[in-house]
């Protein structure tokens, strides 16, 4: 399974990514709250992939999970 993922809270987020699936994390130039990326204070597993929100297009997504009511615009805009 592919998961759209915000990396909002960081460990909430890493025990989140311990799952068997690969995650995509939005990542933005300038690494603001819409687009972390990758975390770099914790250990995530290499199934954790960045995506700049223009390539999420391509992106096979199969779940999104939001934790910020705006985030669900972003899905519409990004998707």
């Amino acid at each position: 399974m592919r998961i759209l993922i915000w990396h909002v809270h960081g460990s909430w987020t890493t025990a989140f990514v311990q799952g068997p699936h690969t995650y995509l994390v939005p990542v933005t130039p300038d690494r603001g709250p819409d687009g972390l990326g990758r975390a770099r204070t914790w250990d995530w597993p290499d199934s954790v992939v960045e995506v700049p929100p223009e390539r999420l297009r391509d992106e096979d997504v199969d779940l999104v999970i939001v934790q910020r009511p705006h985030e669900v615009a972003l899905v519409d805009r990004w998707l």
